[in-house]
């Protein structure tokens, strides 16, 4: 599916891009999103796939779309429809609709449906537990997601049971057959947030931890990035180099996630350390606190490596993921400089490319 939608990108068009539910829901996507009063016939010019969260009650809004959605491409016309009001779904269709949900939407829900409109099927029957173990873990980042930006209690027992089916369908099943599941399940934030979960998973049980600390490990993979949450998707996905002013609000995500799961969950300390202290480097050249050596824990530590590495082999607008062989040469010379502890980066190039170890 995410290379026929790579072509032309995702589109989210909405008469709500301000609200804080919409923006959670375009960056678990990797959705641009776009008001309907910009929405305009130049952006059908790379022929995306599109989901439309618009009032199709309104009759001005449904004779705007039909007037842009003139020309047909290759691309998903995925619908968010009120389940109380069947002219919504009749708009829908008159609009060209390949698929139609019932608001609100869940964006586990609505990554199935654009994978059946492209043939791509949710599981083949061998790896059942691998795609129930993904969805599980995209529906806790979503309702985390969203449960930050409403700034209300985060939904602890799904985000453990998540990271514990993760854990189990990792260790039982190979961890490179899940992140390509997940490469060709999700986009954006969410799926690095999801890679980082199953190398995390994969170094966790390979390294022969007990299973409440794979568990553990799994979780603060899976939470790391919360904070970006309430980041704008414009700097996430920017194709080009950050501004200094740019990277300073994108480098506020692991103090605000912090803040929010120490307030609003009850994820244990050093899940918590390893949200804010992530992007934290042996030799102190790290943020958001400038760490150094015995200040930064074990756990937060592997997190770190999982991260980068995770980072390195995804796509992502600005780059082409690296080979797994050549994430980990850049990890070990990050090693060698003094930023990342040796003995774990050795551990991780192991298990992710065991035949070069």
């Amino acid at each position: 599916m995410l290379d026929q939608l790579r072509h032309g990108g995702l589109l989210l068009v909405t008469d709500r891009v301000a609200d804080a539910r919409i923006s959670a829901l375009a960056k678990s996507l990797g959705a641009e999103p776009v008001h309907i009063d910009a929405f305009g016939a130049g952006y059908l010019a790379h022929d995306p796939s599109m989901i439309f969260d618009v009032d199709l009650r309104r009759i001005d809004l449904v004779r705007k779309l039909k007037g842009v959605l003139l020309r047909r491409g290759g691309g998903c016309r995925l619908f968010i429809v009120d389940p109380d009001s069947r002219v919504t779904t009749v708009h829908a269709s008159v609009l060209g609709a390949d698929m139609t949900l019932p608001r609100p939407a869940k964006a586990s829900e609505i990554n199935a449906a654009i994978r059946k409109h492209f043939g791509v099927s949710t599981a083949r029957i061998d790896d059942e537990a691998v795609a129930r173990s993904i969805e599980a873990g995209v529906e806790a980042l979503d309702q985390s997601f969203r449960s930050m930006t409403e700034n209300a209690p985060l939904d602890t027992t799904s985000v453990l049971n998540a990271s514990g089916q993760i854990a189990e369908a990792v260790s039982e099943l190979g961890v490179d057959d899940w992140l390509a599941t997940v490469k060709g399940y999700h986009v954006g934030t969410f799926q690095h947030c999801m890679l980082v979960t199953g190398v995390a998973a994969a170094f966790a049980s390979r390294a022969g931890m007990a299973r409440r600390d794979v568990v553990r490990l799994t979780v603060a993979g899976l939470l790391h990035d919360i904070g970006k949450a309430v980041v704008p998707i414009e700097l996430l996905d920017k194709p080009t180099a950050l501004t200094p002013e740019e990277m300073a609000i994108v480098r506020m995500h692991p103090v605000t996630g912090y803040n929010y799961l120490a307030a609003s969950s009850t994820i244990s300390p050093d899940a918590l350390r390893s949200v804010r202290h992530h992007h934290e480097f042996l030799d102190g050249t790290g943020y958001p606190d400038g760490l150094s050596g015995s200040e930064i824990d074990d756990l937060t530590r592997i997190i770190t490596i999982c991260d980068i590495y995770s980072a390195l082999i995804e796509r992502r607008s600005y780059k082409e993921p690296k080979s797994p062989v050549q994430a980990m040469v850049i990890l070990n010379a990050m090693a060698a400089a003094g930023k990342l502890e040796t003995s774990l980066v050795r551990e991780l190039g192991r298990i992710m490319t065991p035949k070069a170890a």
